[in-house]
């Protein structure tokens, strides 16, 4: 069965998103006021563009892959990675939040909420297995110590 990559999951929720806000807007601002909502987004935007830049770093200084499902060289444990296992995934789901909060339309939330589960199971488990099998007790110890997400 062929993998299917977190950026292909990010962009089903997003086309979902734009086709259902498009055809029955659902506006987050009809609860909360829209400058505090686009605001929020912009916050979400530079915090997970932080936590994308921070593991990219991460993932060069180790001289390790970054795509997913690759078989890592070294196991990152640190910097980023000391505070939570995924934090690129974890960018990757406030992005879609974020987006909720830019284009004001609650479908984005659902998305995000909807990428959450799929990364969480699918993706996740699959990474988790090669990491276990290529780090060993190392992993495991790290899996014990370190948050999936935070």
């Amino acid at each position: 069965m062929p993998k299917l990559s977190p950026s292909a999951l990010f962009l089903m929720t997003f086309a979902v998103g734009i086709v259902l806000s498009w055809y029955m807007p659902w506006q987050i601002s009809l609860l909360v006021n829209v400058s505090l909502v686009r605001f929020l987004g912009i916050v979400l935007l530079l915090v997970s563009l932080v936590l994308n830049t921070l593991s990219y770093r991460a993932f060069q200084k180790h001289n390790t892959p970054y795509a997913p499902f690759s078989h890592p060289q070294v196991l990152i444990q640190n910097g980023i990675f000391g505070l939570s296992r995924n934090p690129v995934y974890l960018a990757l789901i406030l992005s879609q939040l974020a987006l909720a909060f830019v284009f004001d339309s609650i479908w984005f939330v659902l998305g995000s909420v909807v990428l959450f589960f799929a990364l969480d199971n699918l993706i996740v488990p699959q990474e988790e297995k090669i990491l276990a099998h290529t780090f060993k007790e190392t992993y495991l110890s790290y899996k014990r110590v370190t948050r999936r997400w935070f």
